[in-house]
């Protein structure tokens, strides 16, 4: 089975804080999700890199988290690697999903689930989007616009046979 590189990460800001608490991941301490592909760190931010023409879905340097202490990095097993990388290539440049954030937050905190929004994209649901199109069945019974990092970090760990290494 191939295998792709998952990354996790969470800090000291007050928006990182912010995101852990209403996602139930501050015993994680994770914030913000993302991949390790095409030899670098694929990622939708809502605040863009100085590289980047807008916030949204990039490629940045391979080395972007490497020993950032609030790091995690987790190997999942996929049946259909290539598939999620052509659904990674169709994702690069959508913009970042702002109120995809909210539909997040209603999910977690309220439980309610909202239509989801193709047109914008935010971090966790990237990944959320990448993983099951390479064939991972990960939380299917949510749109992918309403998975937190903290979410679905837990559910790769748990149900997914996640394996956490360092970088």
């Amino acid at each position: 089975m191939a295998k792709m590189l998952v990354g996790f990460v969470g800090g000291d800001t007050r928006l990182d804080k912010f995101i852990e608490g209403f996602s139930h991941g501050v015993d994680l301490d994770i914030s913000h999700a993302f991949l390790m592909l095409f030899g670098g760190t694929y990622e939708s931010t809502g605040a863009k890199e100085a590289e980047d023409p807008y916030p949204g879905v990039w490629l940045h340097s391979p080395d972007k988290f490497r020993g950032d202490p609030h790091a995690r990095f987790v190997i999942v097993d996929v049946p259909d690697r290539r598939a999620g990388e052509d659904k990674a290539r169709a994702l690069l440049g959508t913009l970042y999903g702002y109120t995809d954030c909210l539909e997040t937050g209603l999910q977690e905190i309220f439980g309610v689930s909202i239509p989801d929004n193709a047109l914008t994209i935010h971090c966790s649901e990237t990944v959320t989007r990448i993983l099951r199109a390479a064939g991972l069945d990960v939380l299917p019974d949510l749109e992918a616009g309403s998975v937190s990092p903290a979410h679905l970090y837990r559910t790769i760990m748990e149900d997914h046979n996640g394996r956490e290494i360092t970088l």
